[in-house]
């Protein structure tokens, strides 16, 4: 995710116009095209790529459990990257199960990470932590199932996911145009759009110990429409674990303790609530945080204290270069991938040879775009040129940047985008 401010205020609309729009995750919301079509924006010029879900039965039970426990807890439907926090909190908690120690640095708990997030072995989904005490506990293979999807983490500690391609109808109502499996982007095919109790042991002993955890989640700043809810995915999470045993390594029985932190999407207060939560609250691992500049910034607190980091959310292809300790995680997948399918979506099922890029001038917009423009000219496409904005809206002139983007030429413009921010653009430019 992306990190942004509040608008700008509405800016003129003389820019330059492209032939169409193509846009990642962010503007994947109704509020968001609503607005333009208020706006007088013909809203059919603009489709998107997102990652979505398998199209299986295994997920379709896992995330069927997942949401009625959300709804139950919280009075209302989990949002973008919420099931991905919860998943992050559960498989924590098989690993400390698994691996008998709570040194999360240690090549025994990573190994336990990866060994109950793949195959083989019985399948664990949410809310059934007994099931999974009970079948670690008696040394068979477990494989989790989340809530997000399969969380099976290859050698980076990532995770791999299905696109969709989607597209807006004058009602601005969004579809979904195109289901691209992962792998896609290196294969022909295609799919369409049509979405086809082992023994329980014992409650926690009297007198558990805490086990301290921190999560780091935008709070107030520009991602506050996600971060109270990826937090909620993770005190879920925790209860599920604590109300059904709890955690037992070497004959110590611990209940997971939650320290909430606010990033506020900003890198610098995102530093620091990681170094209170490592120096002050000893936690032994941390979830977040929401955005990829965020996560960056507390990576640099968390990797020298020898913890590691599981973001639900933060995408940036960075991460998979920049961590040689094996310390940061993600169940969000990494935008390595979404790159590619947005690349191979435009250039080969759009039938589009010349594309103009803008994004937003971090590190998840830095890393998606820089990945789709590679993979766009090595499929024979021409990038005109590309263009990156200022995190500060005060410091964008939407006419000038589009002025820049567009002439000479037009082509289609492709935005990486985790927020509303972009729209401007496209207003602008109607």
């Amino acid at each position: 995710m992306e990190e942004q401010k509040p608008p700008a205020p509405e800016m003129a609309k003389a820019a330059p116009k492209p032939a169409a729009w193509l846009y990642s995750e962010g503007l994947l919301d109704t509020s968001f095209i609503g607005r333009l079509k208020t706006a007088g924006v013909d809203v059919t010029t603009i489709e998107g790529t997102a990652p979505v879900p398998p199209m299986s039965s295994d997920y379709n039970t896992s995330s069927g459990l997942f949401n009625a426990a959300y709804q139950a807890m919280f009075g209302r439907a989990p949002k973008l990257y919420v099931p991905n926090s919860y998943d992050a909190m559960f498989v924590l908690a098989m690993a400390f199960q698994k691996a008998q120690t709570t040194d999360t640095n240690s090549s025994a708990f990573k190994a336990a990470l990866r060994a109950v997030s793949n195959p083989p072995g019985v399948a664990i989904r949410p809310g059934e932590w007994a099931k999974a005490l009970a079948n670690i506990t008696a040394g068979n293979d477990v494989d989790y199932q989340g809530a997000s999807g399969a969380i099976n983490f290859d050698q980076y500690g990532e995770v791999g996911s299905d696109y969709e391609a989607w597209s807006v109808n004058a009602s601005a109502g969004i579809n979904q145009k195109l289901f691209i499996p992962e792998g896609t982007w290196t294969t022909s095919s295609v799919h369409s759009a049509t979405i086809h109790a082992s023994a329980v042991p014992s409650g926690p002993a009297a007198a558990a110990t805490n086990l301290p955890i921190g999560t780091l989640f935008d709070l107030t700043g520009a991602l506050k429409d996600f971060g109270p809810d990826q937090q909620n995915g993770t005190i879920l999470a925790a209860a599920d674990v604590n109300s059904a045993g709890g955690i037992t390594v070497a004959g110590t029985n611990y209940n997971l303790q939650l320290f909430h932190e606010d990033d506020g999407t900003n890198p610098t207060t995102a530093g620091s609530a990681a170094t209170k939560l490592v120096t002050l609250d000893s936690v032994k691992a941390l979830i977040g945080a929401t955005s990829s500049g965020s996560s960056l910034a507390a990576f640099a607190v968390i990797a020298p204290a020898g913890i590691i980091e599981i973001s639900s959310s933060s995408t940036s292809p960075v991460f998979t270069t920049s961590d040689t300790t094996d310390q940061f995680w993600r169940t969000a997948p990494s935008d390595a991938l979404q790159g590619k399918a947005a690349s191979w979506y435009a250039f080969t099922h759009r039938g589009w040879r010349t594309m103009s890029i803008l994004y937003v001038d971090n590190a998840y917009g830095r890393g998606l775009s820089s990945v789709f423009a590679a993979d766009f000219r090595a499929r024979g496409g021409t990038v005109l040129r590309i263009v990156a904005f200022p995190v500060d809206p005060t410091q964008v002139d939407a006419n000038s940047i589009l002025q820049t983007l567009f002439t000479p030429g037009a082509g289609t413009a492709y935005i990486p985008t985790a927020t509303w921010r972009p729209t401007e653009f496209v207003a602008a430019s109607r």
